[in-house]
């Protein structure tokens, strides 16, 4: 009897039919051997595996796309695989870009495909117009993978086929859900982990301005011992829509999960990986921004060109970006008893990489080494018909939100580059560590239910040295400091502690089986005034003093919301109240008679959030969300000995009064057109409302085909961006206290195909 191929021999088998590929720059090598494995898989699939059926009918609005989360009393708005598909940007990363059509969320990308990383800390996010103006906001399956500051931190990381939901938590935070700073909300990441049967998936993305997109995963299914892993990897380029140069030039992504029983322990680990480089876009000023017809023609010159060096630094080859990120994290639960379980979650994340662009008559080279590690812990267990929790989080980051490395060149006519010194030179001697502790206890009393819990924060700043430049050559960072002639403690800082305390109430109550009442009150923090490190000193007040008198941020929010559930449909209205203090922002004082930032501002916010899905009739569903917001100071800023901005009762730059999002999915056979409309209310670039940017309107729609073959589910789906080519201001860099100085054009009708297989 001749005995079957072992599926070992039939993978090898398989693998030798492929001829080599030549080793390149950019090809990847993790996508085509993942690819490799993944066209063998679905041989062997083929033989051993039912085909996967996929369902013609659109699902419940209750769970596709968008819904508001069921099992809390805080505003919490989760979207699922379908929304992340329908809603994320077509370049199948950055989570922001996934939550655009929540209620009360403002995201403005650059480009069609949602892949611009912007420079520095605001990425364009604003959650009830609050900015996460230190760098990336969230965390993935509730660590978090970066801290506040410039870099991409982990939005690209992650490619959106790995991605199980992404969910977003406005107003008062639980003391549970652990973010670093969550005074902007906390938005986590699930990941897809590895699936119980042996499968995959390959996709290939084509668009215009030549984007192009290839990943492929493959999962193991459950192996004898109760393994399952997958790995995946991906591909992404495409040409900027405007200007010269690549936009990325390239993104490569790597991931690997695993989980395992090991008895009674419950494990599972992720591994990823991304390096990304790109050209960057140039804002317009405001002048320019309201002449659409400049939106595609001013960028940065295709060639080196300009008589003066401040003409020169326009060049694309000044202004571009590169980073690689690494990130590691395990989820490790033990039962401790029937209703007892611990978990901990360790993680490891870093990121290398920099920025260059013009500032000026000089290129500057923004170098960045950042590296984020800790640990966070949680006792879940029940005592007298309640469920408590007890948690502890240990984050360490280095180094903080500021910049802390900068080099400077001259350009040359050739397009070269002649080295003009240290901007900045500095060393974080001490790292900036976080410890967050917390209890919750959760209860029903009929149909009350209950959550209440306290939160307390210990934020260690760290110690920063500032180095002198003088004669300092263009070597490392470390060879630098060797050759400096020794620290300036005039602008170092020592490290400072930050204590705060943070309660949460939440009440839900079941009125009838349809409508839910709901309310919840607490305090969020946000981050302290990094930036007053990177400040020049103020004479009379030393750099240690400001340093010393940094504050968390505090947010004190009040929800009022229902759920109202019909037939095949939701509503749900929040009311909120938010007062901020400890804003970090630009002050005058005139004692010193000099201005510098310091946790003092006063602000509020309130506002209506509307969201809302209907299966009007099977195969037809409407889903939708509206903001009304509020977002103010509630004093005037003095900026000058006889300066005062008139911010008192002033909406804050970038916030709209109105947002609102309306989409719909009507599914006939094997066809589902989805077409999706956003409306921005009209902004403003600074705060005493003298710079306006006009309210738009973008309607984006996505055709797909399903059907089943003998390889697996096939799915072709074409979408048109901005289908009826609006010209538009998108993305400003203003925030709370400083005016709006770079404007960026919306990207035009943009068109994409995208074919995959689930095998």
């Amino acid at each position: 009897m001749i005995q079957a191929p072992t599926r070992a021999a039939q993978l090898q088998s398989c693998l030798s039919t492929y001829p080599s590929v030549p080793a390149r720059r950019h090809p990847a090598p993790a996508v085509l051997a993942v690819l490799l494995v993944t066209l063998c898989g679905g041989a062997l699939a083929e033989q051993t595996l039912t085909p996967v059926v996929v369902s013609d009918t659109a699902e419940s609005p209750q769970s596709a796309w968008f819904a508001p989360g069921s099992g809390t009393p805080a505003t919490e708005y989760v979207v699922g695989e379908e929304g992340i598909a329908l809603f994320g940007g077509k370049g199948a990363s950055n989570p922001y870009s996934m939550i655009q059509a929540l209620p009360g969320v403002q995201m403005q990308s650059i480009d069609a495909w949602g892949l611009v990383n912007q420079q520095g800390g605001n990425k364009g996010l604003r959650v009830r117009g609050e900015t996460a103006s230190h760098g990336a906001n969230g965390t993935v399956e509730g660590v978090p993978l970066n801290g506040p500051g410039p870099g991409p931190g982990y939005l690209f990381l992650l490619d959106a086929e790995n991605i199980a939901s992404v969910s977003l938590m406005q107003g008062a935070v639980p003391p549970d859900r652990f973010s670093l700073y969550d005074a902007v909300g906390q938005l986590d990441t699930r990941i897809l982990w590895p699936r119980a049967q042996f499968g995959g998936t390959v996709s290939v993305g084509v668009g215009q301005d030549n984007y192009r997109r290839l990943f492929a995963r493959v999962d193991s299914g459950a192996l004898p011992g109760g393994t399952a892993f997958f790995l995946s990897a991906s591909t992404t380029s495409a040409d900027k829509w405007r200007g010269s140069g690549e936009s990325p030039e390239r993104r490569e992504t790597f991931a690997a999960g695993l989980t395992r029983q090991l008895g009674a322990l419950d494990v599972k680990l992720l591994l990823a990986h991304n390096e990304m480089a790109a050209d960057n876009y140039k804002g317009l000023t405001y002048a320019q921004s309201k002449d659409e017809s400049l939106f595609d023609d001013i960028d940065y010159d295709p060639v080196p060109t300009g008589s003066s060096a401040a003409a020169r630094t326009n060049w694309q080859g000044y202004n571009r970006q590169s980073f690689k990120t690494t990130a590691f994290l395990a989820e490790i639960g033990y039962p401790l008893g029937e209703d007892s379980r611990l978990v901990a979650k360790p993680f490891y994340a870093e990121e290398e990489g920099s920025y260059w662009y013009a500032s000026g008559n000089v290129v500057r080279k923004w170098m960045i080494d950042h590296s984020t590690y800790g640990l966070t812990t949680e006792l879940q267990t029940r005592a007298a018909d309640t469920a408590l929790k007890f948690g502890y989080g240990f984050v360490s980051m280095a180094p903080p939100g500021p910049p802390t490395l900068w080099k400077q060149y001259t350009p040359t006519a050739s397009g070269g580059l002649n080295f003009a010194g240290w901007a900045m030179l500095t060393d974080v001697t001490r790292r900036h560590d976080l410890h967050n502790l917390f209890a919750v206890a959760d209860r029903d009393f009929g149909p009350l239910h209950v959550k209440v819990g306290l939160r307390y924060v210990k934020d260690i700043l760290p110690s920063i040295e500032y180095y002198n430049t003088t004669g300092v050559g263009d070597v490392s960072p470390g060879a630098a400091r060797d050759q400096s002639s020794g620290v300036i403690a005039a602008r170092s800082v020592k490290s400072a502690a930050i204590e705060e305390w943070a309660p949460y109430l939440g009440l839900r109550y079941a009125l009838s089986p349809h409508v839910d009442i709901k309310a919840s009150i607490g305090s969020n923090l946000g981050t302290p005034a990094f930036d007053a490190f990177q400040s020049a000193p103020v004479a009379g007040l030393s750099k240690q003093q400001v340093w010393d008198n940094n504050e968390l941020e505090i947010a004190d929010t009040v929800d009022l919301g229902a759920r109202v559930r019909f037939g095949r449909g939701y509503v749900e209205p929040v009311l909120y109240y938010t007062r901020y203090d400890n804003k970090g922002v630009a002050i005058y004082d005139p004692l010193l008679k000099a201005s510098y930032i310091q946790n003092v501002g006063k602000a509020r916010q309130y506002g209506l959030l509307l969201a809302g899905g209907w299966e009007v009739q099977r195969g037809f569903n409407l889903f939708g969300s509206l903001s009304w917001l509020r977002s103010e100071f509630t004093e005037d800023l003095r900026t000058a000995a006889t300066t005062y901005r008139n911010t008192q009762g002033k909406q804050l730059p970038d916030v709209p009064t109105l947002t609102a999002s309306l989409g719909a999915a009507w599914s006939w056979g094997k066809f589902t057109l989805s077409p999706v409309v956003h409306h921005m209310g009209t902004r403003y670039a600074n705060v005493e409302h003298t710079q306006t940017m006009s309210a738009y309107t973008v309607t984006n729609v996505d055709l797909s085909w399903r059907d089943t073959t003998p390889w697996g589910a096939l799915k072709a789906t074409l979408a048109v961006v901005n289908l009826f080519d609006v010209r538009y201001i998108g993305y400003n860099n203003a925030n709370e206290t400083s005016d709006g100085s770079s404007f960026y054009p919306g990207a035009p009708r943009t068109l994409m195909g995208k074919l995959s297989v689930d095998f």
